[in-house]
Parts: C-alpha cells; sequence; structure tokens
C-alpha cells in the first residue's frame, strides 16, 4: 500500500514537470504556470515522496533482503534534491529521470514483497 501511494507520489512530480514545461512552453495561463513554477512547490512535493520511501522501504528490505529498489529510490530523490542547487534548466532533465527511478525501485519493491508474502503463504493443496 506504502509502496503504491509512493509510486502515485513520484508520478504526480513526473505529471507536474511535464505539464508546467508544457504551460510554459505554450504561455498559456500564465498565474498557473508561474505558480506551479515557484520554488516552494516543488520543496512541499518532495516532503511525501521522501516520507513513504521512509515509511516503505526500510521494513520491505528487511523482509525480502534486496537492496536495489531502495539505492534506486535514494538515487532518484537525491538528484530531485539537487536540483533546488542546479541552475534552473536542469530541472526538467534531473526530475524526470528521478521520478521515473523512484517509481521504478517502489514497483520492484512491491514486486519483492509480494513474492516474498506469497512464498511464506502455507498451500491448502
Amino acid at each position: 500500500m506504502k509502496d503504491n501511494i509512493a509510486i502515485a507520489c513520484s508520478g504526480l512530480c513526473l505529471v507536474h514537470c511535464v505539464i508546467t514545461s508544457m504551460l510554459m512552453g505554450l504561455a498559456a495561463l500564465g498565474a498557473v504556470s508561474a505558480w506551479l513554477d515557484s520554488p516552494w512547490i516543488h520543496q512541499v512535493m518532495l516532503v511525501p515522496v521522501i516520507l513513504f520511501a521512509l515509511l516503505s522501504l526500510p521494513f520491505a528490505y528487511i523482509k525480502h533482503g534486496n537492496h536495489v529498489p531502495m539505492i534506486l529510490v535514494v538515487l532518484g530523490i537525491s538528484a530531485m534534491v539537487s536540483t533546488f542547487f542546479l541552475p534552473e534548466h536542469y530541472e526538467f532533465w534531473i526530475t524526470i529521470p528521478s521520478a521515473l527511478a523512484i517509481m521504478s525501485g517502489h514497483f520492484w519493491n512491491r514486486k519483492l514483497v509480494t513474492k516474498k508474502s506469497l512464498v511464506m503463504e502455507p498451500s491448502n493443496g
């Protein structure tokens, strides 16, 4: 469940980045695109991404023992945080792969947890 919410949060970041770029490129809805591009919105959106990573990944790692999902998510979050310190024109090109890495890590984590749960259940056969 936590992985699904984390995937949705990262997907929201991805959609936000693409839509903001499209709106600014079209110069449509100037006030809305300016609001979507403000620095505080990026910081607010990153909070649930980090929160759900902390709530989901360590406990899942204890269950399945595979460190790769955690590495993907940590790299993705680190890259997203780095956009606060880099020139703005890099933001789009860093955020898209970062969101995809975070989503991939959570998908992989969910798959490993589900697979481990299925293996541990007794068969009725």
